[in-house]
């Protein structure tokens, strides 16, 4: 049900007509994150597992919670969810991914980032007819076989010793090498690398292709969407395998809805990107106005959702493409720790213990009270 319902929105008014040319908007990004389960499903299969069929991986060290891994395909420009795969921790997100392919078609750009390029991986995609920019590795840039006006260079892959011998005990067939470019760039003052199989520099230049692989992290703001705008915010409220996968599906397919009617208000004239349209406003209409269209008819339904698609269009946010916002997180305090209190928006070295904060502390000694004037000296 969920794929009849999935594939048509998706393929005909999500992410086939966005508000711009598909070559502004980006095509679709793939990425993965990962979900925190209930404690509780480790003690049931821990309590319902047999030392033949499920060793133990910890040595009878209690863990903690268990991990669920996703990997999306999205649309760029609308964040509308196309297609997903869920699995364990221990499953790795380009095994999860190959089976992604089957979603796109030709005309189609997937943009991901490190990790998931392989021959396999390019082979199981552009068989469908879709393109590749991807970034790469230090160790998966091939063998240089041509420099190319621009720069950039034709290079060569093959599939290694393993993974033919995988792909032959499982009954796939490899090609024997793959043929892409690579692209030089820099990144905070380093040389990064992509790897693409639009191979003319004329028809795709480098400079755009870089500037393109920028919009792969409007997928990470899909996650958060899903995450902690929609989701619980926290782990995963389900305590069975199968209510796991069962809440992840419904996230994934209530976050598609809600991004195809964003979709729909921001192409109502005049026609907007649909970032402009703020995903939380839609969020609280539609919360809103579940319980007003129970046995509610055909021509209500109509006009409470005209209603609700103006509503959305009421205030649009501002344009916010190209923004640059360094990577920082609150804790360890190896990494770089993201002050908001004292100077917003900028990022100071983590504290280190042999590295303490310049804080001014207080001369006040603890566990006794600081007594105003003079103190007499104990006898």
């Amino acid at each position: 049900m969920l794929k009849r319902y999935w594939r048509p929105c998706s393929g005909r008014s999500l992410a086939r007509s966005p508000p711009r040319p598909r070559s502004a908007r980006g095509g679709e990004g793939c990425g993965s994150s990962l979900w925190t389960a209930p404690s509780s499903i480790s003690r049931i299969r821990r309590a319902t597992a047999t030392p033949s069929t499920a060793p133990s991986t910890t040595g009878g060290v209690p863990f903690g919670f268990p991990q669920v891994r996703a990997v999306v395909l999205a649309e760029i420009g609308t964040h509308g969810v196309l297609d997903a795969r869920l699995g364990g921790y221990r499953d790795g997100e380009r095994s999860l991914a190959y089976p992604l392919a089957s979603s796109t078609g030709p005309g189609d750009l997937v943009i991901a980032d490190r990790g998931f390029w392989s021959v396999e991986f390019a082979h199981r995609f552009t068989v469908t007819g879709a393109n590749l920019l991807v970034r790469l590795q230090s160790n998966h840039l091939g063998t240089a076989q041509e420099e190319l006006a621009d720069g950039s260079y034709l290079s060569m892959a093959r599939p290694g010793q393993e993974v033919r011998l995988r792909a032959a005990r499982e009954g796939r067939a490899l090609p024997t090498h793959t043929i892409y470019r690579v692209i030089a760039f820099e990144k905070d003052g380093k040389v990064a690398y992509l790897g693409t199989t639009l191979l003319d520099p004329e028809q795709y230049p480098a400079t755009e292709l870089v500037a393109l692989y920028r919009e792969r992290w409007e997928i990470e703001l899909a996650f958060d969407e899903i995450k902690n705008h929609l989701g619980p915010g926290g782990p995963i409220r389900s305590r069975t395998p199968e209510g796991v996968r069962q809440e992840l599906w419904a996230y994934l397919a209530v976050h598609h809805a809600i991004r195809q009617f964003a979709h729909t208000a921001a192409l109502a004239r005049p026609a907007v990107d649909t970032d402009r349209v703020s995903y939380l406003k839609c969020v609280r209409i539609i919360r809103r106005s579940i319980p007003s269209q129970l046995g509610a008819t055909t021509a209500k339904l109509a006009r409470s959702f005209t209603e609700a698609r103006r509503e959305a269009r009421a205030r649009l946010l501002p344009a916010r493409r190209n923004r640059d916002c360094p990577r920082a997180i609150k804790k360890p305090n190896r990494w770089p720790v993201l002050r908001t209190r004292a100077r917003r928006g900028s990022v100071q070295p983590g504290r280190w213990a042999h590295n303490p904060t310049s804080k001014p502390k207080s001369t006040r000694r603890a566990g006794r009270p600081a007594l105003k004037g003079k103190q007499t000296p104990p006898p």
